[in-house]
């Protein structure tokens, strides 16, 4: 039983959960490291162009319950006539982008460039028009580079996570 995981199916219930009790304070503390791990992970992101780099942010994982409410807040409903329900029927993907980049940016980071007054105002002196910091994002970054900053936030919180993906094929 010494190198056998407690999910193989040749164990017995009983010896699953006898190996899970010998185990449980390194699962607890496994647990436990990954919760800190997420509430403290940040990622830096710089902007390059051209082999200069313009600036830079860190970014940090978000709820779920905040990406579904920025989901919900960025997609148009409507009601299917057949079976009387809201369907979703269209995302507003630039705004989307913009939401959870803004969201995932670390506080400190988000104040001194998306919600900086200085920046607005150049902005808006150049002609664009500037209501919030989420119009800042989408007057500052180029579409690609908001795409792979979403590639870098869906991995960040998970969802493009290979070692997962890889072990949930396996079993």
């Amino acid at each position: 039983m010494e190198n056998k995981d407690f999910m193989d199916p040749e164990l017995t219930e009983e010896e699953k959960k006898e190996m899970i009790l010998e185990n449980e304070d390194d699962y607890l503390e496994g647990m436990l490291a990954a919760a800190e791990d997420v509430a403290e992970d940040t990622q830096k992101i710089d902007i390059i162009r051209k082999g200069h780099k313009y600036f830079s942010f860190r970014i940090h994982s978000l709820p779920d319950e905040m990406l579904r409410d920025i989901r919900k807040k960025y997609t148009k409903y409507a009601k299917n006539r057949r079976q009387g329900i809201r369907v979703a029927e269209e995302l507003d993907t630039p705004k989307y982008r913009a939401s959870l980049i803004y969201n995932s940016t670390v506080g400190t980071d988000g104040n001194k460039i998306w919600d900086n007054p200085v920046v607005k105002k150049g902005l808006e002196q150049k002609g664009i028009c500037i209501i919030n910091a989420l119009d800042v994002i989408e007057a500052v970054l180029l579409s690609g580079e908001k795409d792979r900053i979403m590639d870098i936030i869906d991995e960040f919180n998970g969802f493009n996570n290979e070692e997962l993906k890889a072990e949930t094929a396996k079993n």
